[in-house]
């Protein structure tokens, strides 16, 4: 499991703690309610932590073939669950999220002297000049034409 502060819940903690009545959740209120608690992007991800690192039985409500809402079939057994992990103390909107960025990522440049970079001295390699074919004349001796039937 992720490390985390103290009194941090982990997003997964989050999103069950919506869910714990049993009621019908919809992605919609899942985004209203923990749109600044959690990454609505990874939200499959986190329903599929629920799935398997935690005592809910999770049921997926469908509308065709597109996902409209998620429900816990056990209740009972969640609320005990996030008390003895300590997440039933968690309130939805109190948190903002940091923005998701590369540890990697290249700074933009705004001049060239921010870079701070120094001319290299490079010699080029002497190229050898390819001398031009001379043209050559051609004359036409037979022609043929092309008969479509």
């Amino acid at each position: 499991m992720a490390r985390t502060k103290a009194g941090d819940f982990t997003p997964y903690q989050k999103l069950l703690t919506l869910m714990q009545e049993g009621d019908i959740v919809t992605k919609d209120e899942i985004e209203s309610k923990l749109g600044n608690d959690i990454y609505i992007y990874k939200l499959s991800t986190y329903i599929w932590e629920v799935k398997t690192k935690t005592p809910g039985i999770l049921k997926v409500i469908k509308n065709g073939r597109t996902v409209v809402g998620y429900q816990i079939i056990n209740p009972d057994v969640v609320k005990a669950y996030l008390k003895s992990c300590g997440a039933d103390k968690f309130v939805p909107g109190q948190t903002t999220l940091k923005p998701s960025v590369s540890k990697f990522a290249v700074k933009p440049v705004k001049s060239l002297a921010a870079l701070k970079a120094k001319p290299a001295k490079t010699k080029a390699p002497k190229q050898k000049v390819a001398q031009p074919v001379a043209q050559e004349e051609f004359e036409v001796t037979e022609v043929t034409a092309a008969t479509t039937e």
